[in-house]
């Protein structure tokens, strides 16, 4: 492949999705407000699961940099890491990501940021993850592909 092509082709950048959606529910939270947990237990929920990133995402940034690969779907995949996080879910940044996102929300009390968690991880999905699979499994071959039958790819 050539250097300039040597990337998934995702449509859109996966930080733009959360942070969107983020946006949006503070606006509709705004207008339409919902009601959610008090401020305290928001607090404490929100801080475990910004906190559970810790377990799913940051080791699996961490394996992908000591592979000297990038995490970004904008540049090559120099190799696969299967093991780590990458053992248990094919998209543990992704999965790390979510629980930022919903820790986040829980902690602003955006009911409606929880609301739209269904939606952000469709479009995650076909927007990022899926051009992220053909790549991979274009560049990897039977590598990938075998892998894929054994990991699911959230949880």
């Amino acid at each position: 492949m050539q250097q300039k092509t040597d990337h998934a082709q995702v449509k859109v950048n996966p930080f733009l999705i959360y942070i969107s959606f983020a946006l949006l529910s503070l606006a509709l939270q705004r207008l339409v407000p919902l009601p959610f947990l008090g401020e305290a237990p928001a607090q404490v929920i929100g801080a475990i699961l910004v906190i559970s990133n810790l377990i799913a995402g940051l080791p699996a940034l961490i394996g992908m940099i000591a592979a000297r690969t990038s995490p970004n779907p904008n540049r090559p995949t120099t190799a696969l890491v299967l093991s780590g996080t990458f053992r248990l879910s094919r998209n543990p940044m992704y999965l790390g990501l979510s629980l930022v996102y919903c820790g986040v929300a829980t902690i602003l009390q955006l009911p409606w940021g929880l609301i739209f968690l269904p939606l952000i991880v469709w479009l995650l999905t076909i927007w990022v993850i899926i051009p992220e699979e053909k790549y991979l499994e274009e560049k990897f071959g039977a590598e990938y592909s075998n892998y894929k039958l054994k990991v699911r790819r959230w949880i």
